[in-house]
């Protein structure tokens, strides 16, 4: 969770190398491309330093929340996911000051009230009609700079700025893993759902094939016939018995 993968080699015994940004490496013999529409980026603000600070007091999903400890942290954001972390980190961060740039939010109506409610009690400060426009420090983050719908500036003491605008679905590195791409998705047979490259599948919705239909029932039909291929090529010796729990019962898989 939280890392990408970045390419795809093949090592001396023909198995596949994956390589994620964070630099984890993991083999296997096959690979499958689950990925949806694609790889789920986060939406980050156009903010000049904001790559410099990135894991450096920037971060853009909350993994453990223990790092906000009687710290001061700056949310950006009016969606569900900026409110409830703003609720969750009032009780867990020193400061929390949530930025929105309307009055009005996206989230659901409650979690807006507990927030107004926090926010009247002092326990977070809200900060509407206003951006996050400038980011600084010395080798992690310090200040966070706002901006106000007037044009009025000013700067805030951060520790941690995570702005929350939601994902973006991009193909991402998988555009430069020498398979064939149709527009934003990935080509592939409708016998195994393999891609052109051997050993390397991709089902679900990033895949394409003529009368491709964008459906989860879909996914699990290219999903099955993906595992068939990929066990016989795993094993090109055995025979593949399938067996249904209709017949067998439930207790022999379990076992």
């Amino acid at each position: 969770m939280g890392e990408r993968a970045e390419s795809i080699e093949k090592n001396s015994d023909g198995q596949f190398v994956v390589t994620t940004n964070k630099g984890t490496k993991h083999k296997a013999p096959n690979i499958a491309i689950a990925g949806g529409l694609g790889c789920f980026e986060p939406r980050k603000p156009e903010l000049p330093n904001l790559e410099k600070f990135e894991d450096k007091g920037v971060e853009y999903i909350i993994k453990d929340p223990e790092l906000y400890r009687n710290k001061k942290v700056v949310i950006a954001g009016g969606g569900d996911s900026a409110l409830d972390w703003t609720i969750f980190l009032a009780d867990v961060a020193s400061e929390v000051t949530l930025v929105h740039r309307r009055k009005s939010f996206r989230g659901a109506l409650d979690s807006v009230e507990k927030v107004l409610e926090l926010d009247s009690a002092s326990k977070i400060k809200l900060v509407t009609e206003a951006e996050v426009n400038g980011l600084d420090g010395d080798g992690h983050l310090k200040t966070v700079g706002l901006k106000s719908r007037t044009g009025e500036t000013w700067e805030i003491q951060a520790d941690h700025f995570i702005p929350l605008f939601g994902l973006s679905p991009k193909l991402g590195p998988i555009k430069d893993w020498g398979l064939n791409i149709n527009k934003e998705s990935i080509e592939v047979n409708t016998h195994d759902y393999q891609t052109n490259v051997e050993g390397i599948y991709a089902i679900g919705d990033i895949n394409h094939y003529p009368g491709k239909l964008r459906l989860i029932l879909c996914g699990f039909h290219e999903a099955t016939l993906m595992v068939q291929s990929a066990y016989k090529r795993i094993n090109p010796d055995k025979k593949l018995v399938l067996k249904y729990t209709t017949v067998t019962g439930v207790k022999e898989f379990e076992e």
